[in-house]
């Protein structure tokens, strides 16, 4: 009877042992879904590159999918889903995370960063955030539920009209023109600045709203506008390069906290790699769409002139960031960021 006994608890002890392994190995597991709102572009691109390194680097503890087009939801329904930890991770432009952390949002001042090309802009902007400014941008974020693990340059921005005035000045066309930004108080007063008028507006109804009337042209990057085909509904180019994206990767901070300090030092490192791969392959995607823009005659390229130029600026220094100096936290931001471009001169 003893022996019927013992048979019994070894061979129930060698049937739960695979199982206890089992259960073992699918904790050591995480999952991490990103969240992306665009598709087919360098922005999909950088977060996949940062979840195959997240993968490698984890030893496939962390299973990482990207979720691109919006399929997680919009870019605010997926910020909040970020701060909750029901979505792990986001890529986005700063300018979504300036929503939670105001200072982010000088990133989006005008004529901010230095740059005679859109190459070397964004190559400016990835070393840039290597300085303290950078570092104070990623502490803020922490402590507002979103761990930054990059920051880097995505490109500089143009604006677009339906109809341009060759008769008129640059400033001329631009009064009260509806023009679509991506929205935070800066990037909106940049525009509003110069006497046209902000719209706020997310990414996929911009084609139709202009092809309606509704806009009258936005405020984007080339390989945006060339990849998502806007240009055909405004073919005129103002080559003003006047604000610099910065591209922001981000974990949920909670789901953050959760992982073991291996798995932590698997995703800081895979988000610090991912900025060099991902700066290059915003400037390949850059060139190119610039190159197309340039090349193809349905479209009107307007460069602007120093005196434009000139009269843009001004309006932007006694406008946006004459409120960036009123805020003291936000200026705060600009001289850490005035400072680390000074070096970066040197």
């Amino acid at each position: 009877m003893k022996t019927k006994l013992l048979s019994k608890l070894l061979l129930s002890a060698c049937l739960a042992a695979p199982m206890a392994m089992t259960a073992h190995a699918a904790e050591e597991t995480y999952e991490m879904r990103v969240g992306n709102i665009t598709s087919n572009d360098a922005q999909e691109r950088s977060g996949q590159i940062f979840i195959d390194l997240v993968e490698k680097k984890s030893g496939g503890k962390i299973k990482g999918k990207l979720y691109s087009g919006g399929s997680l939801g919009s870019n605010d329904e997926v910020m909040r889903g970020l701060r909750l930890g029901s979505i792990q991770g986001n890529i986005n432009p700063s300018g979504y995370l300036s929503q939670f952390v105001a200072q982010a949002g000088v990133l989006t001042l005008p004529w901010l960063f230095p740059g005679k090309n859109a190459e070397e802009q964004i190559e400016n902007i990835t070393n840039i955030m290597e300085g303290q400014a950078g570092d104070k941008i990623k502490k803020l974020a922490d402590e507002r539920g979103f761990h930054v693990v990059s920051l880097f340059g995505l490109g500089p921005n143009q604006i677009y009209l339906r109809d341009y005035d060759k008769s008129k000045s640059v400033m001329e066309n631009l009064q009260d023109k509806r023009i679509r930004t991506i929205g935070g108080q800066e990037h909106t007063q940049t525009v509003n600045d110069w006497g046209a008028r902000a719209i706020h507006m997310s990414l996929p109804e911009v084609y139709t709203s202009i092809q309606q009337g509704v806009l009258d042209g936005f405020d984007l990057p080339a390989a945006v506008t060339v990849r998502l085909k806007y240009h055909e509904q405004a073919p005129n180019v103002l080559l003003t390069n006047h604000i610099v994206l910065t591209q922001y990767i981000a974990v949920s901070k909670a789901w953050y906290d959760s992982l073991p300090d291996d798995l932590k030092k698997a995703v800081d490192e895979a988000g610090k790699e991912t900025e060099a791969l991902g700066t290059q392959e915003y400037v390949d995607e850059q060139n190119e769409a610039l190159n197309l823009l340039a090349s193809n005659d349905k479209f009107t390229v307007i460069e602007l002139t120093d005196a434009d130029r000139a009269a843009l600026q001004k309006l932007n220094k006694e406008g946006v960031w004459a409120e960036v100096a009123k805020n003291p936290a936000k200026a705060e931001m600009l001289k850490l960021l005035e400072e680390d471009i000074k070096k970066l001169a040197k």
